[in-house]
């Protein structure tokens, strides 16, 4: 087993990257796949999703920052259960810009995963809501990329940038990096401008918008309350989801 590593990423906040990233873990994780999650934003969310800490402070200089700059991630991997394990993030991941060690900056978190990716399925990657080095890392060290679409005009503009930074992770060390598919995200049906976003972006890129649609949902608004485990609602909040577990299976493990 080698893992497919795959980034949830847009140079843009709120479009749901670490809300989709973690569910999609966790999905993955129930239906059988040793899967790691991955935080490389400095705020930290995706890890208190999965650990169910509010706090950050209990990771301090254990996170992904020190396994990048380490060059192994596997002494920083916690454990939320036995197929979902996590990397922790906390503010001080920002200082990775400022690496100085003999290794190249943009490709720390590929040489980190490196000696782990035998024990996984599948290695998934939240990033920050602004192009980085965070993202930049990200991108060099995936397979695959799901590029996260607010059905709202600012995200619909980012994407076609976005588009770019591939090309550029693409052209700079990462020659097979494939999108994985758009998600739209955060869609309203009662909104006419997002139901006629949703409309030009199908028709821009056609086959490369995945079919499945994520609604707004308060259940999955409450999954930084109630989180994965022993959640009341998890049902409700992983329906759509799951259909877009499936679509994304089909695509990266087409071949």
């Amino acid at each position: 087993m080698t893992a497919t590593v795959i980034t949830f990423s847009l140079q843009k906040g709120g479009v749901g990257k670490t809300t989709t990233c973690g569910l999609s873990a966790f999905l993955l994780s129930e239906m059988g796949y040793k899967v790691l999650s991955i935080d490389l934003d400095s705020q930290g969310n995706l890890t208190q999703l999965i650990s169910g800490y509010d706090d950050l402070e209990p990771f301090y200089q254990d996170t992904i920052k020190e396994a990048m700059e380490y060059g192994d991630v596997n002494p920083y991997i916690k454990i939320a259960s036995d197929n979902l394990h996590y990397v922790a993030a906390d503010d001080y991941l920002v200082l990775i810009a400022d690496y100085k060690g003999p290794k190249s900056k943009s490709a720390l978190l590929r040489d980190a995963i490196e000696t782990i990716k035998d024990e996984y399925d599948f290695i998934l990657i939240d990033t920050p809501p602004n192009l980085s080095i965070q993202t930049i890392n990200a991108l060099i060290a995936s397979d695959h990329v799901v590029i996260m679409f607010e059905t709202a005009k600012f995200s619909y503009s980012a994407i076609p940038r976005f588009m770019d930074s591939i090309v550029g992770a693409r052209n700079n060390g990462n020659p097979n990096l494939k999108v994985a598919g758009i998600l739209a995200t955060l869609s309203d049906s009662r909104r006419n401008d997002s139901k006629e976003l949703l409309e030009l972006v199908n028709e821009e890129y056609g086959d490369l918008v995945f079919d499945t649609v994520i609604p707004r949902r308060a259940a999955i608004g409450r999954l930084s309350v109630y989180g994965f485990f022993n959640n009341p609602e998890i049902n409700q909040a992983t329906k759509v989801h799951e259909e877009f577990i499936k679509e994304l299976l089909s695509r990266v493990t087409k071949g």
